[in-house]
């Protein structure tokens, strides 16, 4: 079971700050690097990136600093049994690597550290645990990525604007409209949108506008030409056709075969 024993989000320190553990801690450090630095650990000196995470075992000696800036990252002590350390590799060790999506991660610490300090305690042991577990997950599958991420200042933004499209895929998008909102051109925000989700703006609405129309299918007995409204097309022929070129059917077919 993971045990927290403190931590923080955001925290800031100036240029002059040295952070310096000869000895190391007697419990793990667990580090979300926003900006650049330079870490020593056992005497072996790395730089490392912005976007970065660092984990270091018990009693390591380290130190950490940013000689050009702020430092700002995210950490946690914590103690956990070996046995919880298995999903882990060796490599994930005492040696910083990219991470895709550092909002994400803070997100997760903050709620931990929540539950930490303000759930019930017969509850604050599972929601830790489990949270934490989940963390290590998301950081694992960075770790196994062949692609090191790019830093990318509108990645979190972009996410909320694909999560707003699947929760309403039948409203009218304009990708002018979200790039005056990054206050980007259009077509770097339909490049950054390709670039992060592996598929145009455009293509995305489509998509989720066909499996939006496969639940009300399956899931109503609204008429077809009703859903082809309901899911934002402006008239029926302009529905059949998307629907049949994503699904290789008709509506009503669909309908015929899969409600059964």
């Amino acid at each position: 079971m993971f045990t927290v024993i403190r931590g923080g989000c955001f925290s800031r320190h100036s240029s002059d700050f040295v952070m310096q553990r000869p000895n190391g801690l007697p419990y793990y450090v667990l580090l979300i690097i926003k900006s650049c630095s330079e870490i020593t650990i056992n005497g072996r000196q790395q730089t490392c990136r912005p976007d970065s995470f660092l984990l270091i075992r018990p009693n390591t000696p380290y130190s950490y600093k940013n000689p050009n800036g702020e430092y700002i990252d995210d950490w946690l002590h914590f103690h956990c049994q070996p046995e919880d350390m298995e999903i882990l590799e060796e490599g994930m060790f005492h040696q910083s690597f990219p991470i895709c999506n550092t909002r994400l991660l803070t997100t997760y610490i903050q709620q931990i550290l929540w539950e930490n300090n303000f759930s019930e305690q017969d509850e604050k042991e599972y929601y830790v645990d489990s949270l934490f577990r989940i963390l290590l997950r998301h950081v694992c599958s960075d770790f196994h990525s062949d692609a090191v991420p790019d830093y990318n200042p509108y990645q979190y933004k972009l996410q909320k604007i694909r999560l707003e499209l699947s929760a309403a895929p039948y409203k009218k998008y304009s990708a002018g409209e979200f790039a005056e909102q990054l206050k980007i051109s259009t077509s770097y925000f339909q490049s950054l949108y390709k670039t992060l989700f592996g598929i145009p703006f455009q293509a995305d609405i489509i998509n989720m506008r066909v499996d939006y129309a496969k639940e009300l299918i399956l899931c109503t007995d609204i008429p077809l030409e009703q859903i082809a409204y309901s899911c934002g097309y402006t008239n029926e022929v302009h529905f059949y056709r998307q629907f049949l070129s994503k699904t290789g059917m008709t509506p009503g077919d669909y309908r015929k075969i899969y409600s059964s």
